[in-house]
């Protein structure tokens, strides 16, 4: 009897999902992409930073802890908006996506009934054919480069004749800010003139990514908080994290990954440092480095409060799917000063400021992605493991749990497409298109089990895969030698998610040569084998030449 009604409200859910998601009360669909967030910089991830917006979804929504993303802002972006693996659209590391061979969520829905709006990082491409308007977004205020200035304004372009470009004053003009404003604007403008039409909003907001740049008061809110250090604070994460019953299989924190070598092909990695060797000026440049960061999260956070707000006001936040998610891990690329520190005096006051341009460092990266391994770029759990919630009241009725099953952001396809009740094509402006790679979340928002797959990666030669409960990784790293150290480890990720115990020598001929054999296989039907030589060809020229980075000549 009890299976009997298990199954019964299984159905009655499933059933009451589906008709909530016909084509007469479809879900509005509100995607929050930030770049360059850590795994445990969120309050409700064991954080100390203040989110109490984010973190209001977290608790009302479904949490899933085992949701990735594609190790960089490019490929994960083009993921989201294709359904595809990036480098099926030539996204191999930051190439614009060719529009010859998929189509993208907002031509999807835009042509099915949606009305489509953009505000934030696009970063998909700068061409004519590449920017939002072609691309099926009606109204956009995008930012099209990599890595602005949040300060300046010139950057971002309004493509929407109906709506009344935001007035700023003198010094008033903040990326951030901007993004939540247009976003704001948007729904008030779909609120007065869409009144019976869904819609779709990519809110895409560039922060926490370098250049550390915030308002002072924020910053000078969390500087005290990080004079502890990141050896403190980690702790601090750890045990918020075990209160929340997650790592059980662990006594304690794993070690700090050490700073790769960014992109330096002739150096060994760095030790990330005990905060009680660093002497008082590098303490106090290290503390309001992070604290710049946590005010970029902070206000991220509040103009995510102000979006919900509007969409309160609207009566749309009940039938509005909430994705929130990052691009990918923390970011190490400044190295273990933040590649200009450490400031003192006026320089460092400055710090954040109009005029300066500055990273977080590799040591608070480590902090961010506690108590995972590497970091952005890299397919261990640090690059691509990302908090993410689904929001819906309507339609998701587990608030506050956590999902365990597998997801990746090819996912957003499919689950869309089959909650906005939509026929994916199989060819769109007269090109024949990709199909899906993805899988529907749709049974994960009911309490049931997503579709069995492998999951596959690969960035910069560093590589991946997730079959079962095994995952098989490699990374890119060199060593003074010449060589590039990318053998193959594997782990069960089940027993072991922080990959602490690599057992490929235990399983070389049963599981590694099998499974490297269908990452090799997957890597040659999409394309992601020509990411992986490209790199691999950078290694061997610039060892050749001499030069000590890629960055350093135009390869």
């Amino acid at each position: 009897m009890n299976h009997f009604r298990r199954d019964l409200f299984a159905l009655v859910a499933s059933v009451a999902l589906v008709v909530s998601s016909t084509a007469e009360n479809r879900p509005n669909v509100l995607i929050i992409l930030v770049d360059d967030l850590g795994f445990s910089d969120l309050g409700f991830q064991g954080g100390e930073i203040e989110t109490p917006h984010i973190d209001r979804l977290a608790n009302d929504g479904l949490k899933f802890t085992r949701f990735y993303n594609c190790a960089r802002c490019g490929p994960t972006r083009a993921s989201i908006m294709t359904g595809l693996y990036s480098h099926q659209v030539g996204v191999y590391e930051l190439e614009q996506v060719d529009p010859s061979n998929n189509i993208f969520l907002s031509e999807l829905l835009g042509e099915n009934g949606y009305a489509t709006y953009m505000s934030g990082k696009w970063h998909l491409g700068d061409t004519p054919e590449r920017l939002p308007p072609a691309r099926g977004f009606q109204h956009s205020y995008a930012y099209q480069g990599c890595c602005g200035d949040y300060w300046q304004p010139p950057l971002y372009v309004l493509e929407s004749p109906e709506v009344e470009p935001v007035r700023y004053g003198k010094r008033e003009f903040h990326a951030t800010d901007a993004t939540t404003d247009y976003a704001v604007k948007f729904l008030q403008y779909h609120e007065e003139n869409e009144e019976h039409t869904p819609f779709f909003l990519y809110l895409a907001y560039q922060a926490p990514h370098s250049p550390l740049q915030a308002p002072k008061h924020l910053i000078d809110k969390y500087v005290s908080r990080y004079e502890k250090g990141w050896d403190e604070i980690r702790e601090d994460r750890w045990k918020a994290m075990k209160v929340k019953g997650w790592f059980e299989q662990y006594d304690s924190v794993p070690s700090f990954s050490d700073s790769p070598p960014w992109h330096d092909l002739h150096a060994e990695p760095t030790p990330i440092r005990k905060w009680n060797s660093l002497n008082k000026v590098e303490k106090a440049d290290q503390a309001r480095r992070m604290a710049t960061y946590a005010a970029m999260v902070d206000q991220v956070d509040q103009g995510i409060g102000k979006v919900l707000a509007q969409l309160e006001e609207m009566g749309e936040l009940c039938n509005t799917l909430i994705l929130f998610l990052s691009d990918n891990g923390a970011n190490y690329e400044g190295g273990p000063n933040g590649n200009d520190g450490p400031l003192k005096g006026k320089k460092l006051a400055n710090m954040g400021q109009r005029g300066t341009r500055h990273h977080v460092g590799s040591h608070w990266a480590a902090l961010s992605n506690t108590p995972l391994r590497l970091y952005k770029h890299f397919n261990h759990e640090g690059g691509i493991l990302t908090p993410f919630i689904a929001h819906w009241p309507n339609g998701i009725k587990r608030s506050g749990q956590e999902e365990t099953q597998r997801g990746h952001v090819i996912d957003f396809m499919s689950t869309i497409v089959e909650l906005a009740d939509i026929e994916y094509p199989e060819t769109y402006a007269g090109n024949r298109i990709k199909p899906m790679e993805g899988t529907s979340l749709v049974p994960a928002f009911l309490g049931e089990k997503i579709e069995d797959r492998a999951l596959y990666f690969e960035h910069e030669a560093n590589r991946a895969l997730f079959k079962g409960k095994y995952k098989l990784v490699s990374k890119n790293f060199t060593s003074t030698d010449g060589q590039t150290h990318h053998d193959w480890e594997l782990y069960d990720i089940e027993k072991d998610p922080l990959e602490q115990d690599d057992i490929a020598s235990d399983h070389y001929y049963d599981l590694v040569i099998p499974l490297s054999r269908e990452w090799h296989q997957w890597a040659i039907r999409t394309d992601a084998i020509m990411g992986y030589e490209k790199w691999m060809l950078k290694l061997q020229y610039y060892w050749q030449t001499g030069l000590r980075t890629y960055l350093d000549d135009a390869f």
